[in-house]
């Protein structure tokens, strides 16, 4: 009988460490939290509104420019990562909705950041409404956005300043062909 009652004194005990690790670890998660700096320009909350990207620029193979001051008024940004539910959710009908718009392919900025599978079918499929960058370049433009969680669809004024953001193309604020 004394070995059974010193088994279960031996298992509380280590359930009593495991509950005191647990919250220590916890606790030092949050706390962690709370003194990171946030990001530039998190493009993945309501607070992102407002802010301007950073400085980027990237060479297309037809030699245009696009930069942070080459943006036109009311450019159309979204962001893709091939391998995400979400994202190839989103394509065909980002896809269907741009071409019936009638916004040219320059006012329409797709980034499509190396993932978990091909990026060739996104490249295509969005390569005939919008302006298309892959590899290095949509690295470069993610960066400047700050973008960290896919996919994100944005409205984005001259100058690089977010005026409208939103995970799904149908929940922007404004119609996109306006």
């Amino acid at each position: 009988m004394s070995i059974l009652a010193a088994a279960v004194t031996f298992a509380i005990g280590l359930g009593l460490l495991n509950l005191v690790l647990a919250y220590g670890i916890i606790r030092r998660l949050r706390s962690d939290a709370r003194n990171s700096p946030p990001a530039v320009f998190p493009v993945t909350d309501a607070d992102s509104l407002g802010a301007t990207a950073e400085e980027f620029s990237v060479r297309l193979e037809d030699g245009r420019e696009i930069s942070r001051d080459t943006v036109a008024d009311d450019t159309l940004v979204a962001f893709f990562a091939p391998g995400c539910g979400p994202c190839a959710e989103l394509l065909p009908h980002f896809v269907e909705t741009v071409a019936h718009s009638g916004r040219p392919a320059e006012e329409v900025l797709a980034v499509v950041v190396p993932g978990k599978e091909d990026s060739a079918p996104y490249t295509s499929a969005l390569g005939e409404v919008a302006t298309v960058l892959t590899g290095d370049d949509a690295r470069t433009v993610e960066a400047a956005f700050g973008v960290s969680a896919y996919p994100v669809v944005c409205r984005v004024e001259a100058g690089g300043r977010l005026t409208a953001l939103a995970r799904d193309l149908r929940e922007l604020k404004a119609p996109v062909g306006v």
